[in-house]
């Protein structure tokens, strides 16, 4: 039984292109077609498809809202978004709403049929410029994040090690009043080091000293 699609998208002569690229394979069949949100819930309401392509700037309903909609009524509906839009924003926003893929309109033939034999399987998919983007969204928001709280990315133990470096405490002391190894509390030191980004005690009570520790 081939895969059921339903195709999503304002513009007709784009879901043509679209419809003719995916009958290529027998493995899908574009079972309907929807030119906003509102139609494909619509047609979701009485009917279950597989994989759902979709764009994002729809009229009445656009592809986030829709997408969280598609999601909330059958979480093993997959999504697939397909946008010229490439941005931070637009990205993030369509996965948060639980989209399985993410790629460009510009994106050729295989990449579209690479996208549907990898989210039919149940594994994200994300075009090489989506992923770029991705990576810098999670690379900024660990920063943001850094700055805002420095003690988020310490674990309760490296805490403890940290409060006792403060106080002078040597490793054979630091493992005695732990209970831990003196290797454990190297590896401990060895973590706050890289964490914190210092590079020796005094570095790391500066660190305390600062956030309050």
């Amino acid at each position: 039984m081939s895969v059921k699609i339903l195709l999503v998208d304002d513009h007709k002569i784009m879901r043509d292109g679209i419809k003719a690229i995916i009958t290529e394979s027998p493995e899908y069949s574009v079972v309907a077609e929807a030119s906003d949100g509102v139609e494909a819930l619509d047609y979701l309401a009485d009917h279950e498809v597989d994989i759902v392509v979709i764009d994002i700037n729809m009229p009445n309903l656009d592809g986030v809202e829709c997408t969280k909609a598609i999601k909330n009524k059958n979480a093993n509906t997959k999504v697939l978004a397909m946008s010229m839009y490439v941005d931070e924003q637009h990205i993030v926003n369509m996965l948060k709403a639980g989209a399985n893929g993410y790629i460009s309109k510009d994106a050729g033939r295989l990449v579209l049929l690479e996208a549907l034999d990898t989210i039919r399987k149940g594994e994200a998919y994300h075009g090489k410029e989506i992923t770029t983007v991705i990576m810098s969204e999670f690379s900024k928001t660990k920063e943001e994040k850094m700055r805002e709280n420095p003690l988020s990315f310490l674990t309760s133990r490296e805490i403890d090690v940290l409060k006792l470096i403060v106080e002078e405490r040597s490793n054979y002391e630091i493992a005695e009043t732990l209970h831990i190894s003196i290797r454990t509390v190297d590896a401990h030191r060895r973590n706050l080091l890289q964490k914190t980004g210092v590079k020796n005690a005094v570095g790391l009570t500066k660190f305390a000293l600062k956030n309050g520790i």
